[in-house]
Parts: structure tokens; C-alpha cells; sequence
């Protein structure tokens, strides 16, 4: 994963204009505070990251496909769990809980993917 490519934004949560400024105030995936604060503007090139007042609601149509692609076959699995062995029976509600704690970090990726839709890299 190279610097100036989309991919490399969005994994490490940096501005999608220049890279080298992070898109929250909490960097990082797995935070327990500031969720979901953002600086208005990049520290490195100024890029506004408060482009119009509602922008990241979009963010939950990019987060509502990726949580199907999770959620269905835990559901799939939980009504096959029957005839499965035992230990998958305990083995299941650990899936759920660990898909739980993943909407945190799906909803930091969200915003970092409509910010890389809507603004280009450009490199200096």
C-alpha cells in the first residue's frame, strides 16, 4: 500500500487530499473516545473536511452495505447452529459481540471512504 492511492487513505484514516493529515482528532481505528470528531480543517493543507452541513449522513450508505456483507451469514449461522457441533454454539454469540465492536471502526472507514470519493490526492 503506497502512498497516493485511495487504499492508503481510508486504512490510515489520513486526509485524502495530501496524506499526511489525520482525518480525526483520535487517530486511529479502535478509540473509545471522540468516536467521531473531526478537525474542521486538515492540519498539513487546510483541506475542509465540514463540506456542507449533513455531508456524512452519506457515510451511512457506505457502512449499511458492508455490515450486510458481515451481518447475513452470522445470521445464516446462527440458524444452522443445530446441527453444527456444540462448541459453535458457544462460538456464535462471540461472532456477534465481535461484529458489535467493529461498528466503531466501520463507521471511521465510512467517512473516510466518502471523503476519498468526493476529494482527489494531490500530490506536492
Amino acid at each position: 500500500m503506497r502512498k497516493g492511492t485511495k487504499l492508503y487513505s481510508i486504512l490510515n484514516l489520513k486526509c485524502p487530499r495530501c496524506q499526511i493529515g489525520n482525518l480525526f482528532k483520535n487517530p486511529g481505528f479502535f478509540v473509545f473516545t471522540e468516536i467521531l470528531e473531526m478537525p474542521d480543517k486538515c492540519a498539513h493543507c487546510k483541506q475542509d473536511f465540514k463540506i456542507e452541513p449533513g455531508f456524512y449522513s452519506a457515510a451511512l450508505w457506505i457502512s449499511y452495505p458492508i455490515v450486510l456483507i458481515t451481518f447475513i451469514p452470522l445470521v445464516v449461522l446462527g440458524f444452522s447452529l443445530n446441527s453444527i457441533h456444540s462448541f459453535f454454539k458457544y462460538l456464535y454469540p462471540l461472532l456477534v459481540l465481535s461484529s458489535f465492536m467493529l461498528q466503531i471502526p466501520l463507521m471511521r472507514a465510512a467517512r473516510a471512504i466518502l471523503l476519498n470519493i468526493t476529494i482527489d490526492y494531490r500530490a506536492k
